[in-house]
């Protein structure tokens, strides 16, 4: 940029100015706009993905159908605690995690996949996935993940 003579006026340099940051926007935007389209991980907000229902740990606990408890949530948090015999299905477990799932899953029982609290989606994407990659019809979230569980087995005590 140049340095400000004396002829030109202040409505030129601004001008001039809102040209360039356009142009930076536009060229910061499109790939932006591209790594959101085309990434393996794109963001939930994707109006072509299913919402896979949810239930609450009441009716879980209750069922009769046999259940298989899946965790998504981090590592450190899985080990931590988890909810009882669940397995743990985080994301950077890929191929071995779903061939757990699928080892552990038997004609007759519901998955049920929870993460860490109400607002997390990485558990509709991991029931999508197991729908998609391992075929399994009867996959649920659990309604309020971690926290509902932590809650329910407080009110029980």
């Amino acid at each position: 940029m140049q340095a400000r003579t004396s002829t030109e006026k202040p409505t030129v340099l601004w001008r001039r100015g809102a040209r360039q940051a356009a142009l930076i926007l536009l060229v910061a935007l499109v790939p932006a706009v591209l790594a959101a389209w085309f990434h393996p991980r794109r963001p939930g907000w994707s109006q072509d993905q299913p919402v896979i229902p949810e239930v609450e740990w009441s009716a879980v606990r209750q069922g009769r159908a046999p259940v298989l408890l899946v965790d998504v949530r981090s590592t450190a948090a899985y080990e931590s605690e988890h909810i009882p015999e669940a397995l743990w299905l985080g994301e950077s477990t890929g191929y071995d995690g779903m061939v757990a799932v699928a080892r552990a899953w038997q004609p007759g029982t519901r998955v049920v996949v929870y993460c860490d609290s109400p607002r997390c989606d990485v558990a509709q994407a991991a029931a999508r996935r197991l729908r998609r990659e391992l075929g399994l019809q009867d996959v649920v979230v659990l309604k309020g993940g971690w926290s509902a569980w932590i809650e329910a087995r407080r009110q029980r005590r």
